[in-house]
């Protein structure tokens, strides 16, 4: 991927990284923002939610991406796709589109559909930025802080991979229609000389972390109850799972890791907590290029896309 990337013409003036979460360019005097996305109902939709659910997950985690970059979506182009026995979830896909558009904001432009294998919901979004939009790009010695308690997710794909419905209401609810925050887009605005990167939770926070700190490494001082769902600790002490994996196992989450100077972090709370936002410090970023946990290497917890698992090494 990366050979092909470097061989891959781009805009002149890009203003991301290849495999950033989304394309940008300074066109015209002001930061125009593209960022695509898809999601296949065979690999991204559990058996309780519904197809509705699915356009509405879809839109959510391209917005999600938009946001963490400090932008806001404007308009969307989706092209969905059904199996022929299936061809009346087109109108229940469409009309979760249509209330996450309505959500985040913006307008629906363009539908394509199509008939297929799987079914499918792919969104493109153009988006504005009122500023040079937010890179990954954490240095060392930057501080990585949480906008949101996470784990519900964790909890819902433990519970799938053991063959149960979640019994949690709140976590079934969750996994079928987790939100991005759009108040994120605002607080990036308002902290442009703090923020070094951010990036948001859409594979594991174990993944966002690493590439939100590429080449470099992330050090995590916190005890993760801090920065876990209150019901995603409660899973941890009855279910046995360590409270740091539900926490690096949280996956399609749509929260943001921003990660800011050292002599920012109390302004970045701040102004976090202002907007309805929780704020965790998770921890440090380090000349390595590992997580470490209170002195231990973690070992990688990622997205698996051959098998659409979560692999714990």
């Amino acid at each position: 991927m990366r050979r092909l990337a470097r061989g891959v013409r781009r805009h002149p003036r890009t203003l991301l990284g290849w495999f950033d979460d989304a394309g940008a360019v300074e066109f015209g005097g002001s930061y125009l923002l593209v960022k695509v996305d898809g999601f296949a109902a065979s690999r991204a939709l559990y058996p309780w939610c519904s197809y509705g659910d699915l356009g509405f997950r879809a839109v959510t985690g391209a917005v999600s991406d938009v946001l963490a970059k400090g932008c806001r979506p404007y308009i969307y182009a989706v092209s969905l796709g059904v199996t022929p026995d299936r061809v009346e979830a087109v109108e229940e896909i469409t009309k979760g589109v249509e209330e996450a558009v309505d959500l985040y904001g913006g307008y629906l432009e363009n539908l394509d559909t199509n008939v297929g294998r799987d079914t499918w919901v792919d969104v493109f979004v153009l988006a504005e930025c009122w500023h040079r939009p937010t890179p990954r790009g954490a240095r060392p010695g930057d501080v990585v802080v949480l906008s949101r308690a996470v784990g519900l997710s964790s909890v819902a794909y433990l519970e799938f991979s053991a063959g149960r419905v979640p019994s949690m209401p709140e976590v079934r609810s969750f996994s079928c229609r987790p939100r991005a925050e759009p108040a994120v887009a605002k607080v990036i605005e308002e902290l442009p000389g703090c923020l070094s990167g951010s990036i948001d939770v859409s594979d594991t926070l174990h993944e966002s972390l690493q590439q939100l700190a590429e080449p470099h490494g992330v050090y995590l001082e916190l005890d993760p109850s801090y920065a876990l769902h209150p019901l995603a600790l409660s899973y941890s002490y009855t279910s046995g799972v360590p409270k740091h994996v539900l926490l690096l196992a949280s996956n399609e989450e749509y929260v943001p890791v921003l990660a800011c100077r050292s002599s920012c972090v109390e302004e970045v709370v701040e102004v976090l907590r202002s907007r309805g936002l929780g704020a965790t410090v998770l921890g440090t970023v380090l000349e390595g290029g590992d997580i470490i946990w209170r002195g231990v290497k973690v070992e990688g917890i990622t997205w698996d896309y051959t098998s659409g698992r979560i692999v714990v090494e």
